[in-house]
């Protein structure tokens, strides 16, 4: 059985290695049941486990609402009868679980490091993203950005070196280099990713003409339409700071799968 320490060792591995997770705690019991107050099991995404709050039936039941609330992102109180395989309760015992999901930290990738590149890797650090910035360029400019990014990978292709990073599925990714042949270079190679997000910047004649290309490398509407272009929320302003607020603002609402609507509309 797993101590609280190998629980805790379990997160911090689970956090290296970007994994998403239920953590289910026993908060109270009545009766007889099998594990004490402060039990807990971490239940992964493809149904695997750590640690146990008392097996048996009672946990196949905790693990069945811990992966929808990794589904649903919401966490959940429920009580628990200790019930056998055939419906019987030999022991008459009852637990309180506490079942909250934990998302792993996103990836985000930007590609460009210019003025609204580096306003978005400042913001986004703030908001528990691990921050790779890629760029052709290693200037003054893009090295005050870079700085507050967790990784800076100086390339010399986009797509070649997009296609080399070790970042996972699941990773977002903005587009925003210094030329149209340089964003088609990102895009194609982003396009590739299982990502969560795509976003560029770009006029409709920009998006109208590397969409006209990436067709012709074969990549299909449906693929097309993922991509968040124009980029960004319409929340008004056109300073590099005022866009990437756009922008990120865009990504929560890809990240925690909200509507992007005001609250008072909801």
């Amino acid at each position: 059985m797993k101590t609280i320490m190998n629980i805790l060792e379990a997160q911090l591995k689970a956090q290296q290695d970007k994994k998403t997770y239920a953590l289910a705690t026993l908060v109270k019991t009545q009766g007889a049941t099998p594990r004490g107050v402060g039990s807990k099991m971490m239940v992964f995404e493809d149904g695997k486990f750590e640690g146990t709050i008392g097996g048996g039936a009672l946990e196949k039941q905790v693990l069945a609402d811990a992966l929808k609330c990794v589904k649903s992102r919401e966490s959940v109180l429920a009580e628990y009868e200790n019930r056998t395989e055939d419906g019987s309760s030999p022991c008459g015992g009852i637990i309180t679980v506490f079942i909250e999901p934990i998302q792993s930290v996103p990836d985000l990738v930007v590609c460009g490091a210019g003025h609204v590149g580096g306003a978005l890797i400042k913001l986004a650090g703030a908001l528990d993203y691990r921050v790779t910035a890629i760029d052709t360029r290693d200037t003054e400019m893009t090295e005050a950005h870079v700085k507050e990014a967790d990784n800076f990978v100086l390339v010399e292709d986009f797509f070649v070196g997009l296609q080399s990073l070790n970042i996972g599925a699941g990773a977002f990714y903005l587009i925003s280099t210094y030329g149209h042949s340089q964003d088609g270079q990102a895009l194609a190679a982003a396009l590739e990713k299982n990502a969560a997000y795509i976003g560029m910047m770009g006029s409709p004649i920009k998006i109208s003409s590397l969409f006209s290309k990436l067709r012709e490398k074969g990549f299909s509407d449906e693929q097309l339409a993922f991509i968040h272009t124009p980029v960004g929320l319409d929340i008004g302003g056109e300073t590099p700071p005022e866009i990437a607020v756009s922008i990120l603002a865009e990504m929560q609402k890809v990240r925690y799968g909200k509507s992007g609507c005001s609250l008072k509309e909801i």
